[in-house]
This record gives structure tokens, sequence and C-alpha cells, in this order.
């Protein structure tokens, strides 16, 4: 019961993790488990994608291509706990295919942290020889492009 009301009366809100924390105390699962399902439970769809940017570029380890770099959370009333990168790659003609990642992060208001997600599908041959694209380009071609489609955050 002490969940179902606050889910309900604090949902979206650091408030509510901090209580979800207070009653999910396990001798089972480490702390940052139960903070990273309380995370889950609370967090909120944050509607602006632009409200975390930063510089970021292709990593590649052990064969596996990921996207990594640092955001900037651009709010100063949210926490970002989740984002969802979206990468681009323009062929020469200007056609497009999207790529996509996502993680867990913890970004504190008006803060900066690292960030790193796994581009399964992505391999390291779509960038080989690929410049970024210039922002202003309207119509990019052979270049690759990368923001964050999706974040969810709480409120403080």
């Amino acid at each position: 019961m002490q969940r179902l009301v606050n889910e309900t009366i604090n949902g979206g809100t650091l408030r509510g993790v901090e209580k979800c924390l207070d009653y999910s105390q396990s001798e089972l699962l480490s702390k940052d488990a139960v903070k990273a399902t309380c995370i889950q439970s609370f967090h909120r769809p944050l509607y602006l994608s632009d409200l975390a940017s930063g510089e970021a570029g292709p990593r590649i380890e052990k064969g596996n291509v990921g996207w990594g770099g640092t955001l900037d959370n651009k709010t100063s009333d949210h926490v970002t706990t989740w984002i969802r990168v979206a990468v681009t790659i323009f062929d020469a003609k200007g056609g497009k295919q999207e790529f996509f990642g996502e993680t867990s992060i913890w970004i504190d208001p008006l803060g900066k942290a690292e960030f790193k997600v796994n581009l399964p599908e992505f391999e390291s041959k779509e960038i080989e020889g690929r410049e970024f694209c210039e922002l202003d380009d309207e119509a990019p071609k052979s270049c690759m492009a990368w923001g964050i489609s999706d974040v969810k955050g709480l409120a403080i």
C-alpha cells in the first residue's frame, strides 16, 4: 500500500525515489540494484530532447561499436536518469540509416556526466571515412550525426 501511495503522490520526482529507497531495503539486493529499480519506477519522459546535449563519437571496443562522450543536463529542476542516443549515417545520395542505443545515467541539474551506449546493429565500416555532418546542412550526404532522441528524468 505504501508503494502505491508513493507512486501516486510522488511519481516523476526525486522525493518518490528517496521514499522508495526507504521502504525497499533488501538484504538480498545491493543498494545500487535497489536504487536502479526505484529510479526506473519513478522517472518520467522529459519532452524536450535538447535538455541533454554534449560531445560524443564512436567507440570501438573488442569489435563492438558504441557511442560515447559527455552530456550536459541543461535543466535546473530535473535530474537526467536515462537517455536514448540516435546515430544517423547518411550515404552519398542522402539516404539515411538510424541506429539507437539507450542507457541509464545520472546527471545532476546543470551537471555533466560521461556516457556510453552499445549499438549492436552498427558496424565499424559504417563510419570509415565519414566526417560529422555540418549542423546547418539541409541535405547531408556521406556524413554522420548523432543526438539524444529521448530523455527521462526526475523533478527535484
